[in-house]
C-alpha cells in the first residue's frame, strides 16, 4: 500500500477515536454543570463552558502549526493526545462551574489532534488525491462524533459524567499510541524553518484569497456553534420528564452520521463541480434547515432536521480546507491550516457565547433562526468574494 494511503487509513482510525473522546462529553456539558451546582442561567454558563476551549485553542493553533512544519506532525499528535487526555481526567474531578471553565480553557491549550491529522494528510498526499483524501480524513472525526454521543448518552446515564470523562481520556491515549506507531511522514518537517509565528500570520494575511477563506471559516463556525449550548437544553424541554441523556446522544449523533456519509462525496463533487458552487449549495441548504429547526416540536422532527443539516455542513470544511491547502507550498501548509483552524476556533468561541445569551434573552428557537441567518450571510459573502487567486475557479 502506498505510504499516503496507509497514513490516511491509520489517521482516519485515530481521528475516529479522537472524535469519540471529544463527543463523549461535549453534548453533556450542561448536565455536568448542573451536577456541579449551576442552577440559574444554565444557558449562559453552558455558552462559556463551550466557548472557553475555543478561545485558547484559537490563540495556540498558529504556534502548534509552526512547530509542526519545523519538527513534523507526529510530535504534535503526541502533544495533543496526551495533553487532552490528562485534562479530561482532571475535568472528571471538577466540583464547581469555575473549575469546569478553567479546565475547558486548558483543554484548548492542548487542542489540535484532529487538525494535526488533517495537516499531515494535506502535506503527505499527492495533489491529485488531496480533495477526496481530505474528505475522508474529516469524516473520521465526524464518525467519532456519531459514536461518541451515542456511547456517551448511555455511559452518562448508567455510569455518570465523571466516569465518562475518564473513559474519554483513555480513548485519547489509545488514539495517540496507535497513530504515532503506525504512521510515517514523507515530509517530516523542515528544521531550517525559522520559527516566526507573527511573520507566518502576516504572510498568510497578505494573500487576499486566504483572508477571504479565513473570514468565511470564521463566520460559518460562528453559525454552526451558536446552537451548541442550547441544543441540549432544547432537547431537555422536548423530552419533558424523561431522562434526556440518551436522546441527547442520539440527536447529536444524527448530524455526525450524515457528515460521515456525505463528506467524502462532497470532496469528489467539489473536484467535479468546482468548490465555489459546492460551498454555495451547502450554505444555502444548511441555512434553510436551521431556520426550520426553530419550529421542531418533538424529538423525531428535531432528529430528522439535524440529519439533513449534517448532509449540508459535511461539505463546508473539506472543500474549504482543500482550497486553502492547494493555495500554498507544502512546507507552509501546516502553518496556514493552523491559522485557518484559529479562525475556526475563534468562531467556535464566539458562537456558543452568543448562543447562550440569545437563548436566555429571546428564547431557544431564536438561536436556530440566528444560525440560519448567519449561514445565509456567509453564502452572500461567498458571492462577493474575489476568486482571482484561488487554486480552483470553477
Amino acid at each position: 500500500m502506498e505510504l499516503w494511503r496507509r497514513n490516511l487509513l491509520v489517521l482516519w482510525v485515530g481521528t475516529v477515536f479522537a472524535g469519540i473522546s471529544f463527543s463523549l462529553v461535549a453534548p453533556f456539558l450542561p448536565l455536568l454543570l448542573k451536577q456541579v451546582g449551576v442552577v440559574e442561567n444554565l444557558e449562559v454558563w453552558s455558552g462559556w463552558a463551550f466557548a472557553s476551549t475555543f478561545f485558547t485553542s484559537a490563540l495556540m493553533a498558529p504556534v502548534w502549526g509552526s512547530l509542526a512544519d519545523k519538527y513534523g506532525r507526529r510530535l504534535q499528535l503526541v502533544r495533543a493526545g496526551i495533553g487532552i487526555g490528562v485534562t479530561y481526567i482532571f475535568l472528571s474531578l471538577a466540583t464547581n462551574a469555575w473549575q469546569v471553565i478553567f479546565l475547558r480553557l486548558l483543554l484548548g491549550l492542548f487542542n489540535g489532534f484532529i487538525p494535526t491529522a488533517i495537516a499531515m494528510v494535506a502535506v503527505n498526499t499527492p495533489e491529485e488525491h488531496m480533495g477526496p483524501a481530505l474528505g475522508v480524513i474529516q469524516s473520521g472525526g465526524a464518525f467519532g462524533s456519531v459514536v461518541g454521543p451515542l456511547i456517551g448518552g448511555y455511559m452518562s446515564h448508567f455510569l455518570g459524567i465523571q466516569q465518562t470523562l475518564l473513559i474519554a481520556g483513555g480513548s485519547l491515549f489509545v488514539a495517540t499510541v496507535f497513530t504515532v506507531l503506525c504512521t510515517n511522514e514523507e515530509h517530516k518537517g523542515d528544521r531550517s524553518i525559522v520559527r516566526d509565528v507573527l511573520g507566518d500570520i502576516r504572510q498568510s494575511l497578505s494573500k487576499p484569497f486566504l483572508v477571504q477563506m479565513f473570514v468565511l471559516v470564521l463566520m460559518f463556525n460562528i453559525a454552526l456553534m451558536v446552537i451548541q449550548p442550547v441544543l441540549p437544553i432544547f432537547i431537555l424541554r422536548l423530552a419533558g420528564d424523561r431522562d434526556a441523556a440518551v436522546p441527547t446522544g442520539i440527536i447529536f449523533a444524527l448530524a455526525g452520521i450524515a457528515t460521515v456519509l456525505a463528506a467524502p462525496r462532497w470532496g469528489r463533487v467539489g473536484a467535479a463541480w468546482g468548490e465555489r458552487k459546492v460551498l454555495r449549495v451547502a450554505l444555502i441548504g444548511a441555512a434553510a434547515v436551521s431556520v426550520l429547526t426553530a419550529w421542531a416540536n418533538n424529538l423525531y422532527m428535531l432528529g430528522g432536521l439535524r440529519f439533513v443539516l449534517g448532509l449540508f455542513i459535511a461539505a463546508l470544511m473539506p472543500v474549504s480546507t482543500t482550497l486553502i491547502a492547494k493555495s500554498v507550498p507544502t512546507n507552509f501548509r501546516s502553518r496556514v491550516l493552523a491559522l485557518n483552524n484559529s479562525f475556526g476556533q475563534l468562531g467556535g468561541a464566539i458562537g456558543p457565547t452568543l448562543g447562550g445569551y440569545m437563548g436566555l434573552a429571546f428564547g431557544l428557537p431564536s438561536v436556530f433562526i440566528g444560525m440560519g441567518v448567519l449561514l445565509a450571510v456567509v453564502a452572500l459573502a461567498l458571492e462577493k468574494a474575489r476568486w482571482q487567486d484561488a487554486p480552483t475557479t470553477q
